[in-house]
């Protein structure tokens, strides 16, 4: 049990310093940079940020537990590794030899390696994608309207926001707009975009978070993450989301990745389907946080307690679902 127990930590460690290494190396190279590049420039820096929690959850998957990976997981594992090193090659290269181009070069690698992925994943070959909890129609009923309860969740969001700052019917009617667009948006971002969102989610959800449950408790595990994973974002705090105000940027995302992280958890927990949280996250960078316009913009603290405050309300009362009742296996 105790050697156990101490791989778990040895191999959270590793991962922990794999993932904010890269982030933060990367994150000096942005800060040189970003006030020479545009806009576009800068998001290429948040799009392959994305991969680096997967690289480090295969690197240490591999480095612990390599006779443990089926031939073909293990062949996906190699072709991720080597879309994040190019990604990052090409962001490194990019930023200085073409910056103006550099944030499409990275959409075309998303777009072919996100097709040539998928159907790696839909063939399936022996099952090996169960290994990371990647079956297409695992729990799919659930996958689906635990989808639909995120967007009716965000819309809960959308109205408190709307009736704080006095304009709801102004909101409602952006969102009314957007959301029918999902049917077109989420299958085409699932088919073409989706390594992206795998790139977070392995890392956090399949990776990180039972391994966290496992050494906190199901509760604070996944309290833990969400801190984890709001700290990830400072290097984006500071140079993309909202250089004027970071401080505020970083509270927010702090606060917000631990509540996001309950209702996360619990969807991942639920299906034991990591295409459910792929999704939700998603639907979640894709439609209701319009990026283009959101980058840049300073955040008041009355922004800042209001959206803590909303989603507490909205995502805080799945902590007390019978998924976060259950036991994780200390074997």
């Amino acid at each position: 049990m105790d050697t156990k127990s101490n791989k778990n930590k040895n191999e959270i460690v590793a991962f922990l310093l794999v993932t904010f290494s890269i982030t933060f190396s990367m994150g000096i190279l942005m800060f040189f940079v970003y006030k020479h590049i545009d806009a576009s420039g800068v998001q290429a820096f948040a799009s392959v940020q994305m991969l680096y929690p997967a690289l480090a959850a295969i690197g240490v998957k591999i480095y612990y537990d390599k006779d443990n990976i089926p031939k073909g997981l293990m062949s996906f594992f190699k072709l991720y590794i080597i879309y994040s090193i190019l990604s990052i090659v090409i962001l490194i290269v990019g930023v200085f030899a073409f910056p103006a181009h550099v944030s499409n070069v990275i959409v075309i690698l998303v777009t072919i390696v996100s097709i040539f992925a998928f159907f790696m994943i839909k063939i399936n070959k022996d099952n090996c994608f169960e290994k990371i909890s990647m079956v297409f129609g695992k729990n799919f009923k659930n996958v689906i309207l635990l989808g639909l309860l995120y967007i009716g969740l965000r819309l809960i969001i959308v109205i408190f926001s709307g009736l704080a700052y006095s304009n709801l019917s102004e909101i409602l009617k952006k969102t009314m707009h957007t959301v029918p667009l999902l049917i077109i948006i989420v299958p085409i971002g699932v088919f073409s975009s989706f390594i992206l969102f795998f790139g977070e989610e392995l890392g956090w959800r399949e990776y990180l978070q039972p391994k966290l449950q496992v050494l906190f408790g199901e509760k604070l595990g996944v309290i833990i993450l969400g801190f984890i994973w709001g700290i990830w974002h400072l290097p984006l705090c500071f140079m993309l989301y909202s250089p004027s105000t970071p401080i505020y940027c970083v509270l927010s995302h702090i606060g917000y990745c631990i509540l996001i992280s309950i209702f996360f958890g619990f969807v991942y927990m639920k299906t034991r389907n990591l295409w459910s949280v792929i999704i939700i996250h998603l639907i979640n960078n894709s439609i209701f946080i319009d990026a283009s316009s959101a980058y840049g913009k300073p955040i008041s603290l009355k922004d800042l307690l209001l959206s803590l405050i909303f989603c507490t309300i909205v995502f805080l009362p799945f902590l007390f679902t019978k998924e976060y009742k259950g036991k994780i296996s200390r074997e």
